[in-house]
């Protein structure tokens, strides 16, 4: 049987992470804490909005007793001090990424990363492309569309800004095999939230397209060889039901979450761009 865990989000968390839907949507696993995660009895897992200073805020849940921490969109922020406090005290904390919590970019996802692995073996170019609300920081549709990179398992390097404006950003780098990559943001109403990644190599190329988190839109992933094309299943999960998923598995079976090494990675290639 499943063990139900305990859980707490403030008004900004809950309405950046949908975390009253995902805690109904699991009810064996979570249930709402009917107290604030800064009083007595802490809840087990507590929900951060992904705003400027959310390492802070994790910080400060897990050193009131929280078991885990689940961060909703967290903005580019360096995570070594949130690692250092959740090493400390073994929390967990889940990254409730935009694209890159996507099930079918899940480390259990073997066949989507077997199909990326392999297409970076042979590439020649990568080419992405985020879609994003406009109004927005494009700043924060980069940092998405980099976790997803990183997410991917790509080495990326030399990353610079080639054009930059309100509405639309490009982004070259290359991979370490030396192969180039391109980078396009778009912030536009006209078309749907999404971010793909599209891999060519000499013999045919692979193509992954993550929707919206905001419900269970399937990704879709595709490859195409020298021994033909090839669908991968449909996964109809939402990013947001994935992560909180993770961070009570990873909090009921003792392992730990990689989520702040990869933000780190991601940290990094941005630092490329002010370097």
């Amino acid at each position: 049987m499943s063990t139900q865990l305990s859980v707490y989000a403030d008004a900004q968390a809950e309405a950046t992470g949908a975390v009253s839907a995902v805690v109904a949507s699991l009810p064996l696993s979570l249930a709402p804490a009917p107290f604030a995660p800064d009083g007595a009895g802490a809840p087990d897992i507590v929900a951060v909005a992904g705003h400027a200073g959310w390492t802070d805020r994790a910080s400060t849940a897990i050193r009131n007793g929280a078991k885990g921490v689940v961060v909703s969109a967290p903005v580019a922020e360096g995570p070594a001090g949130l690692a250092s406090v959740a090493d400390a005290a073994a929390a967990v904390v889940v990254l409730d990424l935009h694209w890159a919590g996507n099930v079918a970019l899940a480390s259990t996802s073997k066949n989507v990363h077997g199909v990326i692995a392999g297409a970076l073996k042979d590439a020649v170019l990568v080419d992405s492309v985020a879609i994003a609300a406009p109004g927005a920081d494009p700043l924060r549709p980069l940092t998405d569309q980099l976790a997803v990179l990183v997410q991917c398992g790509m080495d990326v390097h030399n990353l610079r800004m080639v054009q930059r404006n309100g509405n639309v950003y490009t982004v070259a780098g290359v991979l370490a095999g030396g192969a180039p990559v391109a980078l396009q943001g778009i912030l536009t109403s006209a078309l749907p939230a999404t971010a793909s990644v599209s891999i060519l190599t000499t013999a045919g190329r692979a193509d992954v397209v993550l929707p919206d988190p905001a419900a269970a839109w399937p990704a879709e992933v595709r490859a195409v060889t020298a021994d033909g094309a090839t669908t991968l299943p449909t996964l109809y999960e939402s990013s947001h039901r994935t992560s909180w998923s993770r961070v009570h598995s990873h909090i009921s079976s003792g392992t730990a979450a990689n989520d702040l090494a990869q933000f780190t990675a991601v940290m990094a290639l941005l630092n490329q761009l002010t370097s």
